[in-house]
């Protein structure tokens, strides 16, 4: 995680000046045309569940997955960007939503926020924490002295779930703007905005998914105790198992890869950069995201599956392809 919001950090410093192209910049997307969103797993949960820390494992679950559910895109929407600057865009990841606002004459600002999950608030290294309602915010400028260029906020629940926020705000002190947002951020938060919400998020079979579900179908498979949003840590038939749910250039499910099938579904085998004898299983399982939802290209939703040895590799694959059917 911290390494994560270290990357996130240098990324908006570095993409600070990236911006959305013209014509319709700056409205809401239309996704009328496209299926909705997967039916919630579970109910949308009350403001208090955020504040109830979980006592055992299914609670646990219960935390991880109605996080899942939330649509992070509607805990910052477009009328409160809109007080900090003119938006020209707001594109998605799958936990994750990016607002580029401001005009020709300026430098942009960017924003960056996305839902995560936390054992506690890290408290070490620069930084203070407060607390905004139901969460503990830790923010962090990028410096120690003077104004900083860029800084990130994190806000976290009793319950464990947490979302992060990095800003770069040219000419204004982006702490202070961190400030500002945060109460009605985290407000949004505890109405558990279901996956859709925002006209910003492009409906995909992996909104809101649990990449854990395919464990009811491998029998034997022993849970990790390891929360993550979209990945599941599991043992099965001796082996140390990860499901990845993403979006992913399509270019890369073929790049140094090789083609294979599995039950009729094309599938991609790689092999590990740290160690070429783990095998790596991928397939797309959805049509490509819209063009103007997503940041620096293209995207497919892909389920990968990490293991030690093919034959179980295959055999998880194809289990969580059956969750995805073709259409």
């Amino acid at each position: 995680m911290v390494r994560r919001m270290a990357l996130a950090a240098v990324a908006l410093l570095v993409c600070a000046g990236c911006g959305g192209g013209d014509g319709d910049e700056g409205k809401p997307p239309d996704y009328a045309t496209l299926p909705p969103p997967p039916a919630p797993v579970i109910p949308a949960q009350p403001p208090e569940f955020w504040s109830q820390a979980p006592q055992n494992p299914q609670q646990s679950d219960a935390v991880a997955q109605a996080t899942r559910q939330v649509d992070v895109c509607a805990v910052l929407p477009r009328e409160t960007l809109a007080t900090v600057g003119q938006v020209k865009s707001v594109t998605v990841g799958l936990d994750s939503c990016r607002a580029v606002l401001g005009n020709k004459d300026v430098e942009d600002t960017t924003l960056t926020w996305h839902a995560t999950l936390l054992p506690r608030l890290g408290s070490a290294g620069r930084g203070v924490t407060t607390q905004v309602g139901a969460a503990s915010v830790r923010t962090v400028p990028d410096r120690d002295k003077g104004e900083p260029r860029a800084c990130g906020a994190t806000a976290f629940f009793p319950a464990g779930a947490a979302f992060y926020i990095g800003l770069s705000t040219p000419g204004k002190n982006p702490c202070t703007v961190a400030d500002q947002l945060m109460p009605g951020m985290v407000d949004r938060w505890l109405q558990s905005p279901a996956q859709g919400t925002s006209p910003d998020t492009a409906p995909t079979v992996l909104l809101g998914a649990d990449p854990c579900t395919v464990r009811s179908k491998l029998a034997g498979a022993v849970p990790d105790p390891e929360q993550r949003l979209t990945q599941c840590l599991f043992n099965y038939r001796g082996e140390k198992i990860t499901v990845s749910y993403e979006y992913r250039v399509p270019e890369y499910l073929a790049a140094n890869s090789t083609e294979d099938h599995i039950d009729g579904r094309t599938v991609h085998r790689s092999v590990s950069v740290y160690d070429s004898s783990i095998p790596i299983y991928t397939a797309a399982v959805g049509p490509e995201l819209p063009a103007e939802s997503t940041s620096f290209g293209r995207r497919i939703p892909v389920v990968e599956v990490v293991s030690s040895t093919d034959d179980v590799g295959k055999d998880v694959m194809a289990q969580a392809l059956t969750l995805f059917p073709e259409r």
